[in-house]
């Protein structure tokens, strides 16, 4: 069976890969570090290489803390629009204080103190590879940063240093092939990994259930509740002047947004039975059963003002930041009816709260055969 791949879950995943291993780096650069201080502490001004040490823990430190605020896939902030520009900084950031390191210390010592030095850059370059493969043109650029500086110093140079420059840039050449080699395995795996997820009925952008699942679930829990004789309630809910969002600012920012509303929406889901989806664009649905009109219409009233107190900045929509608005049904499913005169039901209610001024709850009672409208404000 073919799958076809959620682009923004390619993104969001690839990005996650790329902060996994950030504490590892940490502790591999540090250990790295604490040796090259401890060979050359005899060798070289102590104090050039306090310094150093210093930025290192500076640099490894800065990525680590910026990767560790953005793993969380739940919280809906991986891009990798968004962050391409900053992991290129703190990249070169890393490469040049590894870099200075040649510069510094290589025309300082001679013989195996020198060699030992190129060894130690190398090392910080293989060790890198790992966790760079999710991003080999960042890896490239911390190539270039650690062993420009070395190569440029060895091409200068008389004797075999030429040669050991020319051999640098093979084995930095053969690092970025393999980066390149390794970057195409996993954009393949996390290709095959998002397809699975469309084919389990996950939305790839907010991770929550798409509107297949929804669909199931709601005909699902409609012959469940039509057999028990319990109610069922849908609630639809619209992200208010999305449209106008996007234009004002960007596409990047509206999926940000999207992913923020969708994570509230899910962390205000009490019941293992309730289900919360994306339904398409900028809509989402949520299925509550056994929950009769009142409950889930409170329910609703306390998820409208969990997004709005999310405080979202929305220069264009009435409030100042992002709303939502909510439309709700409820009935006592009945085996012969349909379930989506449910839905158009709950659909109907959203279209009166966007009607009367969004950010509110709207609500219909369904009667099998007719419908029964009546207000929630």
């Amino acid at each position: 069976m073919s799958t076809v791949s959620d682009p923004h879950s390619v993104a969001t995943h690839q990005l996650a890969q790329l902060h996994r291993y950030a504490g590892i780096g940490l502790l591999w650069s540090l250990a790295n570090a604490v040796i090259l201080v401890a060979v050359f502490w005899g060798q070289v001004e102590q104090l050039l290489l306090l310094v150093w040490f210093g930025c290192v823990i500076l640099a490894s430190g800065s990525r680590f803390l910026y990767a560790r605020a953005h793993q969380g896939l739940e919280r809906g902030v991986l891009y990798a629009g968004h962050q391409s520009g900053t992991v290129l900084l703190l990249t070169a950031f890393n490469g040049l204080v590894w870099g200075s390191l040649g510069l510094l210390l290589y025309p300082a010592v001679d013989g195996t103190y020198q060699l030992f030095l190129l060894f130690m850059l190398s090392i910080a370059c293989a060790g890198a590879l790992p966790w760079y493969m999710a991003a080999p043109w960042a890896y490239v650029l911390y190539l270039a940063c650690v062993l420009v500086p070395a190569m440029a110093l060895l091409a200068s140079g008389s004797g075999t240093e030429p040669l050991m420059a020319l051999m640098l840039v093979i084995f930095a050449g053969t690092l970025a092939i393999t980066a390149r080699a390794m970057h195409g395995g996993l954009m393949e795996s996390l290709h095959k990994y998002s397809g699975y997820q469309t084919l389990a009925g996950v939305d790839g952008l907010t991770q929550l259930a798409n509107r297949r699942t929804f669909d199931e679930a709601l005909l699902a829990e409609w012959n469940r509740a039509a057999r028990a004789s319990l109610p069922l309630s849908v609630i639809m809910i619209d992200i208010d002047n999305f449209k106008k969002y996007n234009d004002h600012y960007g596409h990047q920012e509206g999926d940000t947004c999207i992913r923020q509303v969708a994570a509230t929406l899910a962390r205000s889901m009490r019941r293992s039975g309730d289900l919360v989806a994306r339904y398409g664009g900028e809509e989402f649905a949520i299925v509550l059963y056994q929950m009769a009109r009142d409950e889930a219409a409170d329910f609703a009233e306390q998820v409208c003002r969990a997004v709005a107190d999310l405080d979202l900045p929305h220069a264009l929509n009435e409030q100042g930041h992002v709303t939502i608005s909510l439309g709700g049904a409820t009935c006592i499913p009945h085996s012969q009816d349909n379930p989506a005169n449910l839905v158009k039901a709950a659909d109907d209610a959203l279209y009166e709260a966007k009607l009367a001024g969004r950010d509110q709850v709207r609500w219909r009672s369904l009667v099998p055969g007719r419908e029964r409208a009546g207000a929630q404000g």
